[in-house]
């Protein structure tokens, strides 16, 4: 059974990315793993239904 209840739509994603594109800081970010759902809390979006999912680490898996 999969559990969707966390998931992003591609929106999500390109709004992470849209993000990145815009912040004037993004070098600090380098060689770092960037988790979606934690751009969003960092630059305040949310999902296309409204929704903030949860960020997942390796412990949720």
């Amino acid at each position: 059974w999969l559990d969707l209840t966390n998931s992003e739509s591609p929106q999500f994603v390109g709004r992470a990315v849209v993000g990145l594109a815009t912040d004037s800081k993004v070098m600090e970010k380098s060689g770092n793993v960037l988790i979606a759902a934690g751009l969003a809390r960092e630059y305040g979006f949310t999902d296309i239904d409204g929704k903030s999912p949860r960020p997942l680490g390796l412990e949720d898996v």
